[in-house]
């Protein structure tokens, strides 16, 4: 049987944006099990893009995970605007948004939600008028 993990992990689906709220414990030994936590979340739903909610989340942030973590991503996943609530570390902000930036994708950090909300609504606005 597996336990319960030291976070809670609950979504919503909010004008084609999977609002994903995460708090409590991470520790390097549960990213992975988080990762496919919320990918599953994603995989379940059609959505435009992704705010995920950080600021109520306790844990590293470590720039080698974070490296590959872009770049492990499934395509139909890495190619959805994604807005990151967070109020800790900006240098690691810095390096994440640059870092998914080089592999294509659109991730950026924000410390307010509706900005964020306001970012994705443009970048999915953007998205249809290019098709």
């Amino acid at each position: 049987m597996t336990e319960n993990p030291p976070y809670k992990l609950s979504a919503s689906i909010r004008d084609g944006i999977a609002e994903i709220v995460i708090e409590g414990e991470l520790t390097r030994e549960l990213i992975d099990r988080l990762r496919q936590d919320i990918l599953a979340i994603l995989r379940g739903e059609k959505v435009a893009g992704v705010l995920c909610d950080v600021r109520a989340a306790k844990g590293p942030h470590d720039i080698t995970e974070a490296y590959f973590r872009t770049r492990s991503l499934p395509s139909d996943i890495a190619r959805l605007p994604l807005a990151v609530v967070d109020l800790s570390d900006r240098n690691f902000h810095s390096f994440y948004e640059t870092t998914a930036f080089n592999t294509g994708q659109s991730i950026k950090f924000f410390a307010d939600v509706e900005a964020a909300r306001a970012w994705l609504k443009s970048r999915i606005q953007k998205s249809h008028q290019a098709l």
